[in-house]
């Protein structure tokens, strides 16, 4: 993602996403646990079902990242910011 970026707060019914920074650093944020993760090239994190997150690079820098979804179906349901 360029500077200033990111993916709005959303979450996944029933799949977990997993993040890979590749390169950053890079923040997940979460709610409900409320968390944030600062990954570092090589650092991943997972976020379960149903957790609202967003993901944008720190200090709102660029950051790039494989993220790996599933198993199940997908969806993306949008929550307020």
């Amino acid at each position: 993602m360029a500077a200033g970026q990111s993916i709005p707060w959303h979450y996944h019914s029933t799949i977990t996403d997993a993040f890979v920074c590749l390169a950053g650093p890079m923040v997940v944020e979460t709610r409900a646990p409320q968390a944030e993760y600062v990954l570092r090239v090589g650092e991943r994190c997972e976020v379960p079902p149903k957790t609202a997150h967003t993901v944008h690079g720190v200090n709102g820098g660029p950051c790039r990242f494989l993220i790996l979804q599933g198993v199940g179906e997908y969806d993306n349901v949008a929550v307020g910011g």
